[in-house]
């Protein structure tokens, strides 16, 4: 058996699992082209401080891990998108160590009791959520706008 470097890796809370589990390049199909693997865990770190705009140590209490093992997961994902793009890869979205925050089962064997946020913290997290979704509405309705009025 061959014996793992370090400790094993720790579970991380993440939000949803995504509708979209595979991107590829224009007019490519899973089957033509190459991919990288993004985990659920490196998906939600992006989610959390590109999209959100959180800081990485909010970012990293909110998914219940240090801030060393955050910036590990962000950097991974950010490396992995960038080579998609630039490469013309595939991203298959998948797999991971992580724990379903609003899994209404209740936690698997061997899984924590509840996510480490207070009720407060996961409000505020959601509310910054709300705002953006928001702010990137009215941004959509705008340039329809623009572009009713051109025609």
């Amino acid at each position: 058996m061959k014996k793992g470097r370090g400790r094993r890796r720790g579970q991380r809370w993440i939000s949803e699992i995504p509708e979209k589990k595979w991107f590829a390049p224009d007019g490519a199909s899973p089957d033509e082209v190459d991919t990288v693997d993004l985990n659920f865990e490196e998906l939600e770190a992006v989610r959390l401080v590109d999209l959100l705009e959180l800081k990485q140590e909010e970012a990293a209490f909110y998914m219940g891990i240090s801030r060393k093992a955050f910036w590990n997961d962000l950097r991974s994902a950010r490396k992995k998108i960038a080579m998609a793009l630039v490469y013309g890869l595939g991203i298959k979205i998948g797999g991971g160590s992580y724990l379903l925050r609003y899994e209404t089962s209740g936690p698997r064997e061997g899984e924590g009791q509840s996510p480490p946020l207070s009720r407060a913290d996961e409000l505020l997290v959601l509310e910054r959520e709300v705002l953006l979704i928001e702010k990137r509405l009215g941004l959509l309705i705008s340039r329809i706008e623009t572009l009713k009025k051109k025609d």
